[in-house]
């Protein structure tokens, strides 16, 4: 099934080349989209011509779209070929780059997001990460030893000099 799953009506800076909207295919099969529309509250209304492979996202930009999403709220509809609204989407007002998900994927993608480690969080995150928080982590360690290696490499010099 094709379903409007995320919106970015209020991108930082310019709204012409920020704002987007992802639909995504959850089903197992391919579905060719030819002759369905997306249409916000307002009327204006864009044609699709793709295929939207299974379990895949579509990211469109407003460039391509042309449906410009009001910042103050706005709904958007996606129809199918034979002009039934398949999926909708609200919102009342959006920050500066709030991303609007659809109620129906809010848990997944926190979810998903729970479960994308980021570097900071491989840092920071603990004894068995990069970097940890402890007293004496990896980091204090390399710093140790390459301290302790100019020493005695400074030491070496200094007595081949005197030599």
């Amino acid at each position: 099934m094709v379903y409007l799953k995320e919106i970015l009506p209020n991108p930082a800076g310019d709204d012409t080349s920020g704002e987007w909207i992802k639909l995504v295919n959850s089903g197992e099969e391919d579905i060719n989209l030819s002759g369905w529309v997306i249409k916000d509250a307002g009327g204006k209304a864009y044609s699709l011509t793709t295929l939207a492979p299974k379990n895949t996202e579509i990211v469109l930009p407003r460039s391509l779209t042309g449906i410009a999403l009001n910042n103050n709220g706005d709904t958007l509809y996606l129809l199918s070929a034979s002009g039934e609204t398949v999926d909708s989407i609200s919102y009342t007002e959006a920050s500066d780059d709030e991303i609007i998900i659809a109620s129906r994927f809010v848990e997944s993608t926190r979810k998903e997001k729970a479960e994308t480690t980021t570097l900071e969080q491989l840092a920071l995150g603990g004894d068995d990460k990069i970097v940890s928080e402890g007293s004496f982590s990896i980091v204090m360690v390399a710093i140790v030893i390459a301290l302790a290696a100019s020493i005695l490499i400074g030491a070496i010099l200094k007595r081949s000099e005197e030599k």
